[in-house]
């Protein structure tokens, strides 16, 4: 008997344990919104002296040329100064928070042709290695983007749009605004951006790579490709024609990858894939839910849609899994969303990654999944995706910003005339910051009250019309 209450014992003590780790591990770290954090900050005096209450960061490139348009992964180093004083103004004459050298280079693909060009930035010792850097608080780290906005006329489409993903899916790119100056030229407004990497405080958590491992954590992204021969992962939905887009390896980097290590991903992406669309797909033990976070990719899903995030799903999307872990997604780039495509999207249609995308196509087949985006985008509509939420956050981010969108415009203000607008058909370009402003609030009220109508439509792709074809 007394063995029996001390076996009784040691399973509870083991049950507490196990818990106590489950939810040490999945507590969703708090949200830092720079603009609610700082909204109290001071004023700047008038002064002859660049002035502002954002953060500066200045690189000194040592007039040499910024390279990146090539796209041949060339960079430069140079010195870069981050201004970043604790409720006080910032101007160019402080003692910088931090002093480094950096190399860097001009990123993107279409904002690659843009006038206002946003940078990929590696913090370097002495010696070249990498260095580690807490850039305006964020957690520390070697590779950092600087995201000029300059499609976005609003200037916050993926400053709010990130902070309001990591509230929704635990998990997204934490942000900050600055203003920029390159080789003592000011270049507006500006995002600083943990870039897609994994990451120990931060950024996407999975472990790190071992070498004598034959297995591995990793991040894929589908997009464009890469010229990299171990880097293209030829996945199922690869050689079945299933997707449009190239998909590439992210994590571990190039200078680790190896053709074992690439058919180790591809195998094991191929292995999901092949789930999703075999006769097991609703399967608990051999469908989806063995293989993918359903909340990941739920949220994804449901942020994108609401957004009309055009390229979600087929390029600039990022697939992960822990090497003892399920398949998430992390978002990236809003800079075109919100019917801000260069070309019109907006449609009243759920077609941004329903019936385009590899994976999305399928996951709808599976009822269970179909119910539960249905009652998650219902919550979320009663809070971080309500009108009020949404229409409070963009005034209060505005409100933040202040004087600095005058700055910015009075650079790139240029793109509001008739003749240098980026939209097209023409008469979608937009003559004034308002203007941008009410545009984006106006496509978000109307795809939310279309998207409340319907909803429940997506219960179709999982009607046994569609689907019987896919059924054992």
């Amino acid at each position: 008997m007394k063995n029996k209450a001390i076996c009784i014992l040691s399973c509870l003590f083991v049950l507490i344990i196990t818990l106590t780790v489950s939810i040490h591990f999945t507590e969703k770290k708090e949200v830092y919104h720079q603009h609610i954090e700082n909204k109290n900050h001071p004023e700047c005096e008038t002064s002859e002296l660049f002035c502002t209450h954002l953060p500066i960061i200045s690189i000194d490139t040592g007039k040499q040329k910024i390279p990146g348009e090539a796209r041949d992964g060339k960079v430069i180093t140079t010195n870069v100064k981050i201004y970043n004083q604790k409720d006080k103004v910032n101007y160019l004459t402080d003692e910088p928070e931090e002093s480094s050298l950096a190399n860097i280079r001009y990123r993107g693909n279409s904002s690659m042709e843009f006038d206002k060009k946003g940078f990929l930035m590696k913090f370097i010792d002495k010696k070249g290695n990498g260095k580690k850097v807490s850039m305006l608080g964020m957690p520390k780290d070697e590779e950092w983007v600087l995201h000029g906005p300059f499609l976005d006329k609003t200037l916050i489409r993926n400053y709010m749009w990130y902070n309001l993903s990591h509230e929704i899916m635990g998990i997204a790119p934490n942000t900050r605004f600055f203003e920029l100056f390159v080789d003592d030229q000011y270049l507006g407004v500006y995002l600083a951006v943990e870039s897609v990497s994994r990451g120990e405080e931060s950024r996407i958590p999975i472990s790190k790579y071992n070498p004598k491992h034959s297995y591995t954590s990793y991040i894929v992204r589908l997009d464009r490709g890469t010229n990299d021969p171990y880097g293209l992962v030829d996945s199922f939905t690869g050689y079945t024609y299933n997707r449009y887009s190239q998909m590439d390896i992210i994590y571990p980097g190039k200078e680790k990858m190896t053709k074992e290590l690439n058919e180790y991903i591809t195998n094991d992406i191929s292995k999901y894939e092949k789930a999703l669309y075999s006769f097991d797909y609703d399967s608990n033990r051999h469908g989806i839910p063995s293989f993918i976070d359903i909340e990941s990719f739920i949220n994804y899903f449901i942020i994108n849609e609401f957004t009309m995030n055009y390229d979600a799903g087929n390029l600039s999307t990022y697939l992960y899994k822990d090497a003892k872990g399920k398949f998430g997604l992390y978002v990236w780039d809003f800079n075109n969303a919100i019917d801000n495509y260069q070309e019109k999207t907006f449609t009243y249609d759920f077609d941004y990654q329903l019936q385009t995308t590899p994976w999305f196509y399928m996951l709808f087949k599976d009822e269970d999944f179909t119910n539960r985006v249905i009652n998650r985008y219902k919550y979320l509509r009663e809070t971080y995706l309500s009108e009020e939420y949404l229409n409070n956050y963009i005034e209060e981010t505005i409100a933040y910003l202040g004087d600095a969108i005058d700055r910015n415009f009075q650079v790139w203000g240029y793109t509001f005339t008739k003749n240098d607008g980026l939209l097209t058909p023409e008469n979608r370009n937009l003559k004034s910051y308002q203007e941008a402003v009410d545009q984006m609030k106006n496509a978000l009220l109307k795809r939310g009250e279309w998207m409340d109508k319907t909803i429940e439509t997506l219960r179709q792709f999982s009607h046994e019309s569609k689907v019987k074809k896919f059924n054992h």
